[in-house]
């Protein structure tokens, strides 16, 4: 038996970061629009303490641009408990001596409250995200399994259940947002062509402990491994913490794997040097093959692609998730004032406009996190001179570091 059928003007499938964003902004840009989120697994309980682990942990570098934004939806009182301030960004090639120095302070118009960014812990990120939501109009349908989606010249028609045994449900929408993450059945379902790159590397991520307060240093670290980034965490019970990203061809990543801790922590201070002090300990050791991955179209009439699911980065620049913040802060903006119901032709005009104005963005942004690894994994000699002379660029040219940095951080646009 299905229940009766439900209409809103916006429907959200997947209630990850990047769903529960959209939500928010739609929430706080777009109060006249009624908005459903379908998250397929149950969200935790709204004003339930956040559950952070002792030592090991996931996090997100977050730009000064993102970190904007959650501040004009008011969240960054309760998020900057859980985050450590990105104050200076260092970028070195091994067996090089060039590097580059990134200071927020230098930078007014890419910082945020004297930062260049900052790192959130995952297992915070998200409660805060879900604990807002809450308090808005939008409705939480969790857990929401997506069944089956139609397409009409009015929208779309989505069927639902909550879990196995759950009754069936309708919800109908003159706009559907996609934000189930990569490899989308929903995109499947609809027809989306997926462009993807595989590039044969692995990101390895955990903790690690230092002997040394990191100071707010990132650091971005090109080795003969494969690129790493060292980014700084929140101390906990008396313990330096960095969130470590390593991405290295698959066959290094399985070898780092079958290493002992100590082994792996001396293996670590080889390739990256004592930048960042002395490495003290590692946590688990977590691993996922690396790609690019594309959506050929990220609108169509009625229909938006938002998150992992319209473009899937490489993790060395850190920018998948801004990029998504951007693209939900972007579409947000498209709608306000919009009467979705009314008339879908003004909807196509919007999300025409949606779509020019994300193309220069996501193409820097894209073409930047593809070209860089290979770049510095080269061992030609003109190739190591051109980065070099990169490098030097960047130190001696303000106007270009300037724009480097405002780039990175969310302001570039």
């Amino acid at each position: 038996m299905t229940k009766q059928l439900q209409q809103v003007d916006v429907a959200i499938v997947g209630g990850g970061m990047a769903g529960a964003s959209l939500a928010l902004m739609l929430a706080r840009y777009c109060p006249q629009l009624s908005v459903a989120l379908l998250e397929q697994r149950a969200l935790p309980d709204a004003g339930a303490s956040v559950q952070l682990p002792s030592f090991d942990t996931r996090a997100t570098a977050i730009s000064a641009g993102s970190l904007q934004i959650f501040s004009e939806l008011g969240l960054w009182a309760q998020l900057r408990d859980y985050c450590a301030p990105i104050q200076r960004i260092q970028v070195s090639d091994r067996g090089h001596a060039l590097g580059v120095s990134l200071h927020a302070e230098r930078h007014e118009r890419a910082s945020f409250q004297g930062m260049l960014g900052a790192v959130i812990e995952n297992a915070a990120l998200g409660p805060v995200l879900h604990e807002a939501l809450a308090q808005t109009p939008v409705q939480l349908m969790a857990p929401a399994q997506v069944s089956e989606v139609q397409m009409g010249a009015d929208g779309a028609r989505l069927r639902w259940h909550a879990g196995d045994d759950g009754e069936q449900a309708e919800l109908k929408t003159p706009l559907l947002v996609v934000a189930d993450g990569v490899n989308s059945p929903l995109c499947r379902q609809l027809g989306v062509e997926i462009e993807t790159i595989q590039y044969r590397q692995r990101a390895l991520v955990t903790t690690v402990g230092l002997q040394r307060d990191h100071g707010g240093v990132a650091y971005e670290r090109f080795t003969d491994a494969g690129p790493m980034a060292l980014l700084p965490l929140p101390r906990r019970d008396g313990q330096h913490r960095m969130a470590l990203v390593w991405t290295c061809a698959e066959e290094e990543a399985r070898a780092l794997t079958e290493l002992s801790d100590d082994a792996f922590v001396e293996r670590l201070q080889r390739a990256f040097g004592w930048r960042a002090g002395r490495i003290q300990r590692a946590g688990s050791l977590q691993g996922y093959p690396l790609s690019l991955s594309l959506a050929r179209e990220q609108w169509r009439r009625n229909l938006v692609l938002v998150g992992n699911c319209a473009h899937f980065l490489h993790p060395v620049a850190g920018q998948g998730f801004n990029l998504t913040l951007r693209d939900c802060y972007a579409l947000a903006q498209a709608l306000t004032g919009a009467d979705l119901a009314q008339d879908s032709s003004d909807q196509l005009d919007l999300l025409q406009e949606y779509g020019r104005d994300r193309q220069l963005d996501q193409q820097l942004t894209i073409g930047f996190s593809d070209r860089i690894p290979p770049l510095f994994a080269s061992s030609n000699l003109m190739v190591q001179g051109l980065r070099q002379a990169g490098m030097l660029g960047l130190t001696l040219a303000p106007p270009l570091r300037a724009s480097f940095v405002g780039q990175a951080a969310g302001f570039g646009l």
